[in-house]
């Protein structure tokens, strides 16, 4: 049985939790490199184009509208749970195989924290998504705001989520951003990505835990990040990255304007689901799981 997720360069966060997560709460031999048979976790990765004759297992993954609608009645696919509502809804499957994202089942890992500094006023995180970092200056914002800046493209998973849960709220435009901070018990601000395809998977999740989801508006921090609001392009191509490199001196005044903005957000501007449809939604994730694998001791 294979591994199979979202592969980019650079990586990306959400994407790369499936090599820590499931490594750490399935016992050993579980996954080889057979692809006859799919094992499809983290991500919206319920696409239209793996091969009919592989079996898949789905382990709440989610469509993200990223390709047509697969064929989830063909025979080859085993749906143990999916991400959320729309997703059922999408493949025309009943609402029973919702319960949540499967990143709620880092729950379950153990890894080192991040301490920090005892003398600290307070401690507030932004994740921009990984797409928009090209275009961007969100390492720039997070200095002037002094925030504390999570790099979706950091590879190793367990700093990124001993960050996350050292900080007192979130801000974040990666959905894996909120949805751990959630899995971690940290207060978290949903800011909408600039990409419209990206925005419909954020509902599918956040009504899995019984939240009304409400975006806040994305800064400019930097002349192309303006013109992607604009056109709603990722402007990355050659012609932004030229358009950058004349334009680059004004990008200060939109990093001055972009961390005013988000240090305006306040905690109580923050979501959190609740203690009870977080219970509930991790234990019967877990269950899911443990019907199709050995759980590793020590999990549960």
């Amino acid at each position: 049985m294979k591994l199979t997720f979202f592969e980019s360069n650079p990586p990306n966060f959400g994407d790369e939790l499936n090599k820590y997560l499931w490594s750490n709460l399935i016992e050993p031999g579980f996954f080889d490199e057979d692809e006859s048979t799919l094992f499809l976790g983290v991500g919206s990765i319920l696409w239209d184009h793996y091969s009919k004759e592989a079996s898949k297992i789905v382990m709440g993954s989610g469509y993200g509208g990223y390709t047509p609608i697969p064929n989830v009645h063909d025979g080859s696919w085993d749906i143990t749970f999916v991400r959320g509502p729309r997703t059922a809804q999408q493949l025309n499957i009943d609402k029973s195989k919702v319960i949540t994202d499967a990143a709620i089942l880092a729950k379950f890992l153990k890894f080192p924290l991040h301490i920090p500094s005892p003398n600290r006023v307070s401690r507030i995180g932004f994740m921009p998504h990984y797409q928009s970092i090209p275009r961007a200056c969100w390492k720039e914002v997070c200095d002037v705001a002094s925030l504390v800046y999570l790099d979706p493209t950091e590879p190793n998973v367990t700093n990124t989520l001993s960050m996350i849960k050292s900080c007192d709220f979130i801000i974040s435009e990666a959905m894996h951003g909120v949805i751990l901070a959630d899995t971690l018990r940290v207060p978290w601000i949903p800011i909408q990505p600039k990409v419209a395809i990206h925005r419909n998977k954020w509902f599918d999740w956040a009504e899995s835990m019984d939240l009304s989801l409400r975006f806040n508006d994305c800064p400019n921090s930097s002349i192309l990040d303006f013109w992607s609001s604009f056109s709603g392009l990722q402007a990355t191509g050659k012609r932004s990255n030229y358009v950058q490199d004349k334009l680059k001196m004004i990008n200060s005044i939109f990093v001055n304007n972009a961390a005013k903005t988000l240090s305006n957000f306040l905690i109580d501007d923050a979501f959190l689901s609740s203690d009870s449809v977080f219970e509930r939604n991790s234990a019967n994730a877990l269950e899911a799981l443990s019907s199709k694998c050995k759980i590793a001791r020590g999990i549960g």
